[in-house]
Formats: C-alpha cells, structure tokens, sequence
C-alpha cells in the first residue's frame, strides 16, 4: 500500500471517529435534553419542597455526571448559606452547618450571582473545608451556578467531583444553568405555597380563636343573666342562716346552720366565678412588670409544688415591657394556670416540671388595629404532665367542662381565665401532646413607654366577716331607706337594720323611693341598682337635682355584673357599693363606716 493510499485511510478513519464522536455527543446532548424536559414537567407537578430539593440534586448529579450535587438557600436572618438539600454526603450532618459568605465558593457565586468552575479545589483559598472535615469526604472540583429569581439569587447549585475526572467544561454550565432555571422558579413557587399555607394555617387558628371567644361570649351573656337571679335568692340563704345561727342556742342546730352557711357560701362563690367570666366592665387597671408579678404568684403556690417533688423552671425576657392590667385578677389567672399544671403533673410518675417563660412577640389578634403594627408579652406556663386529649382542647374554656372527678373541680378555672384576659383586650389558648406536656399561652398587649416607678400591686385579700360588728355610735334615731325589688332580701336588709336599732322604712321600686325621699330626710338610703319603674341610678339622678345633700347619703347594692358606663358612673359620683351575695354583717359594717364618716 502507497504512502497516498494509507493517508487517506487516516483521514477516512479521523472521519469516521469525529462522525461517531459527534453522533455520542448529539446523543448525550439529547438524552440530557430529555432528562431536563422531563424533569421540568416533574418540578412543576409538586409544590413539596423538600421532595422537590432531593429531585433537584439527584438529576443534576445525573445529568453533570458527578459524585455529589448539592443546593444551598440564602438565610435572610443569619445572611449565610445553608444545606438545603445534598447527596452523597451526610444531609443530617451537613444541614448543621452554616457556609459563610465571605470564605467559600457558594458565597463568591451567590454574591457575584455567576456560574462559577473551580477544577482544582486545593488551590482556591475561597474553598470552605469545614464541609468535607465534618462530613468526611474530599471535593476536587466544583461546578456551582446561582438560583435566581427575578434576577434575584436565592441559592446557590453545585456540582462536585466529575466521575470522568475530565473537569466541568462550558457544556456543563449551559446543561446546569438551564437546570437551575427551572429549579429557581420551582422552589420559590413551593416557597410561596408554603407561606401561603402556614398563613392559612395562622388564620384558619385565629379564625378559631375568634369562634371560641364569640361563643364564650355569648355564653358569659347568659350567665350573666342566670347568676343575678341566683344572687338574690343566695343573698336570702345566706342572711337568714346566719341570723339564725347567732341567735341559736342548741349545739345540733347550730352545726346545721354551720353546713347551711358553708354550702350557701360555696354556691355564692361559684357565683362569683360566674360574674368573672362574664364580666363585661374595664377593670382597675395600671402598669404591671408581668415577671414581677408572675414571681410574686410563685410565691403563693410553691410551697405546694415543693410538697409534691414538682420542679419550676422561669426564663423571663430581662427587657419585657410592661402591660396594663389589674393585678388582683391576672394573679387569679396565674394561679388558675399553675393549680392546673399541678394537678396535671401530680396525676403522672414521671418528675414533675413546670416551666414558665415570657417574651416580645407580634400580638396574635388585635380587633383594633393591624396584627402586625401590634407587640405582646407572651407568657408560657408549660409541665410534662399527663396532656389534654385532642378532643378535649377546645372544650377547656367552657363553663362546667372538666375531666377531673366529681367533687375535685367545677369547671370553671379556664373559663374564669378566659374572661379576665379576653377583658385585659388580650388571648388565651392552650397546645398540648397527650402523656408529654401541655402548655397555656397568654398575650396581652404592651403598653408604649414602661413606667419609672410603679410598684406591683399583689392581689387583694377577700373579707370574711364571722361576726356582726357593733356600730360605734348611737343608732337611736338614725333612718335607713331600704329600695329593692326581691321581697324576700328587702325584709332581710330591712331586719338586718332593725336588730342593729336603726329606724326602716322599706319600698320595692324606684318611684316610691322617689316619694320617700323627698318627704322624708333619711340618714342613709341602701339601694338596688336595678329596679322597676326607674332604676337606682336614675332615682339618685333625680334625687341629686331635688335633694341634694341626701344624694351624698346613698349605698347601692347589686347582683350584676357591672358595665363600663355602670362603674363609671359610681366612680365619678364616688358612690359605694356591695356586690350580692353579701353577708350580713358586711353590709352592717359598710352602713356603720358611712354614718360614722358623715358625723365627722
């Protein structure tokens, strides 16, 4: 064969090569073109995000031909990279670390927002080993290209290690980038539907929450109704039983009486659970250190704690603002919520542990202004105790609604909880994993400048009278008008104010007081807020403009529940009063101190 005859061989065999190199890359070119058309329509069918991150990695690594792929998400708080997803490297271990801007390949690509080739990582100081060190693997070479959206990076993909050891060329880049298009838009489309579903989720919770105070409030309008008609008859119970006791002289019907009494008071305190959940006046409100206060109430309740092996744990924000609140009813909140996690803990062998802290957060619900112009103190009570069934937890604000045994609870601590925060313009709720723990959420919402100088009221001890006190002066001669429209409590009050030798007159309505009073001078008019024909208060309106120096001479007394306007009124007007049931002696006590002010 001639030397011309074996050139063209050659060059017929280069052809052939070429040819057959051409026709592998076309292939190669196609099958990665159906891989990414493939895998556009499988992005574009899931909104999971992690599902869709491990998709990503895994037909990158397939289609660039290397050993690990990896995606990193820019973290908007901390203004690092984090793992997002990775293969062929340990997720548990390399999620964990954080890859800072400065200092790594990633942070130079996101921040630059270009395609970056490293063939050599050895010899790029930008190369960020704390990776491979943890997850105990050696990178070579890097291909990485940024995530964008809007020609916004977002993240960063790469590629690490070609199988061939050939290195990344231009082809991979292309193939990557248009991998990474389509990734970007899929992700932020995932990421959008989750905001968008844990904003439902966040709705959909207050939605709720509003349901659950809308039907407790209108629960608290039918109890209040139903408690100012039990005070009455209550009131009358617990009078007569206790005149009779004092005036007893037989041990036997002395110890009934004593039962009779006792069991009157526990009604007239359930009572009064009752009128604080339903209660719809403003308390006495004033600026409050809640960790000031919170530490005052563990005071109170850790001697039985102690007792029981249960331990307390507080991690209070050192700069948590101050709030508006009356700190005798919060206090009742406070101690509601540790009795119930006491019990709860008390019910389980595992040890025992409460755990109490507060923070600044964004307020939950707000009807008055947007949520997110507002700031709350959040306080979290939580134990280990035994946890409330899932059916259960959205029943444990209702009146009556309790799992403890008979005897052991009425039902109506959360509900009394309920009432004071709804009414402090604040939420309530509780989570719970049953046999885990439970914890109870307050918020209530800042006040704009924390005081200088305000100390912490502690809540206010209730009186209890055993005894009918003795008026100081001389009640010969002193005339009491009695106005209440329950018979059987005006000739109660009326007896109460004879036996003491005060003079009664005794009318059942407003316009015979009116009549009365303006006939008569009396020393003292005890008088019902409500009552037929005009109403206490229209008669001490009446009487101010036509008597006036016996308008100074009135005490109400009522077995409602006080509205705004109400208290108001009494507080301007500096008016007393007693609330039903009252007990003998209580009122007697408030008479003597009223006459005794006016002689001096």
């Amino acid at each position: 064969m001639d030397q011309e005859t074996v050139l063209d061989s050659r060059v017929g065999f280069k052809r052939v090569n070429a040819q057959f190199d051409r026709e592998q890359t076309l292939e190669k070119q196609n099958l990665q073109l159906r891989v990414l058309l493939e895998v556009g329509r499988h992005l574009n069918s899931t909104l999971n995000l992690e599902n869709l991150l491990d998709s990503i990695i895994k037909v990158a690594s397939e289609v660039i031909e290397t050993e690990q792929a990896a995606i990193l998400l820019f973290d908007e708080q901390t203004h690092e990279l984090h793992f997002a997803a990775a293969t062929g490297l340990k997720q548990a271990t390399v999620k964990s670390i954080p890859v800072p801007m400065d200092g790594s390949i990633a942070g130079w690509i996101f921040i630059h927002n270009k395609p970056q080739i490293v063939q050599d990582i050895q010899h790029d100081a930008r190369h960020f080993n704390e990776v491979d060190q943890k997850a105990q693997f050696r990178t070579k070479s890097i291909l990485g290209v940024p995530l964008q959206v809007n020609d916004t990076a977002i993240g960063v993909l790469e590629v690490v290690n070609k199988c061939d050891n050939r290195g990344f060329n231009n082809q991979d880049i292309e193939m990557l980038e248009t991998l990474a298009a389509q990734a970007a838009v899929a992700i932020e489309n995932a990421r959008l539907y989750q905001q968008l579903h844990n904003q439902m989720a966040a709705l959909k919770d207050a939605q709720a929450r509003l349901v659950q105070s809308e039907k407790l409030a209108a629960i608290g309008e039918l109890i209040a109704g139903v408690a100012h008609e039990l005070n009455n008859p209550l009131t009358t119970i617990i009078g007569y039983s206790e005149i009779l006791r004092s005036l007893s002289k037989d041990e036997e019907s002395i110890n009934d009486l004593n039962r009779i009494v006792t069991q009157g008071h526990r009604a007239a305190a359930i009572v009064r659970k009752l009128l604080d959940f339903a209660r719809q006046h403003k308390s006495e409100r004033k600026p409050v250190d809640i960790n000031s206060l919170v530490h005052q109430t563990l005071d109170l309740v850790k001697y039985d704690f102690h007792n029981q092996n249960l331990t307390i744990e507080t991690d209070f924000s050192p700069d948590s603002p101050w709030v508006l609140a009356d700190p005798s009813q919060f206090q009742q909140v406070l101690i509601n919520l540790f009795n119930n996690a006491r019990q709860a803990m008390a019910n389980t062998k595992k040890s025992g542990r409460l755990r109490i802290s507060t923070r600044l957060v964004p307020a939950s619900i707000d009807n008055k202004q947007p949520v997110q112009q507002q700031a709350a103190v959040r306080l979290a009570i939580q134990d280990n105790g035994s946890g409330i069934p899932a059916e259960h937890l959205s029943r444990i604000f209702d009146p009556f609604f309790t799992t403890k045994e008979p005897g052991k609870g009425t039902g109506l601590g959360l509900s009394v909880c309920h009432g004071i925060v709804s009414e402090h313009d604040g939420v309530i709720w509780a989570e719970s994993e049953p046999g885990r723990r439970t914890t109870f959420f307050v918020e209530l919402p800042v006040i704009a400048n924390r005081p200088a100088c305000v100390g912490v009221a502690s809540a206010a001890s209730p009186k209890h009278f055993s005894t009918w006190p003795e008026a100081d002066q001389s009640t010969k001669n002193v005339k009491i008008l009695v106005v209440e429209d329950e018979k059987d409590l005006l000739l109660l009050t009326s007896r109460i104010f004879q036996d003491k030798g005060y003079a009664v007159d005794a009318v059942s309505n407003g316009l015979t007081a009116r009549a009365c009073l303006l006939e008569t001078d009396y020393d003292l008019v005890v008088c019902d807020i409500r009552l037929p024909g005009i109403s206490g208060l229209k008669l001490y309106e009446k009487i101010r403009v036509e008597k006036p120096n016996i308008s100074k001479r009135f005490i109400f007394i009522s077995g409602d529940i006080f509205d705004q306007a109400t208290r108001q009124f009494l507080d301007q007007n500096n008016l007393p009063f007693i609330s039903k049931p009252f007990q003998p002696a209580e009122i007697q006590a408030e008479v003597s101190r009223l006459l005794d002010k006016r002689q001096a």
